[in-house]
């Protein structure tokens, strides 16, 4: 059974608007709360895919800190994922790593070989060699952001 101060007591009232996950990484995931699980406060978000596609995903979010309700502002998010990924898109000339912006938003680095996602915090490849050396510029990146 639920704790009195569990998640699900705390914001499920938030459930279908928008809201922000603080991850146990540091980071945040933004989405719509989709659902709560009340006995282990497991979070669903609908994630949506990009900006040319209507379409969502669901993400279940298990490692994190908290919740709070996330702001209608998408104008602002949508102006610092522009500059996040202009400064990573930098980064990586800087670094001689061709890259690419993809129709959903993405960059895609040695023809797709990986792809970092917004808020470019992560990178998605299946060569480990690459997957250390996007990891290695991605802490840079962070470092300078």
């Amino acid at each position: 059974m639920a704790s009195e101060s569990s998640l699900f007591d705390q914001f499920s009232a938030l459930i279908g608007q928008p809201a922000r996950v603080h991850l146990e990484d540091g980071t945040y995931m933004h989405g719509e709360l989709y659902c709560i699980d009340p006995e282990t406060d497991h979070v669903a978000l609908l994630c949506p895919l990009g900006h040319e596609d209507s379409g969502y995903n669901v993400k279940i979010v298990l490692a994190h800190h908290g919740l709070e309700k996330g702001r209608n502002s998408s104008q602002e998010d949508s102006a610092s994922i522009q500059r996040r990924r202009e400064q990573l898109g930098q980064i990586l000339t800087k670094n001689f790593v061709p890259s690419e912006v993809a129709a959903d938003g993405s960059i895609r680095v040695f023809g797709g070989a990986a792809t970092v996602r917004a808020p470019f915090r992560a990178v998605e490849c299946a060569n480990e060699q690459l997957l250390r050396r996007m990891q290695q510029l991605l802490g840079q990146f962070e470092q300078q952001a």
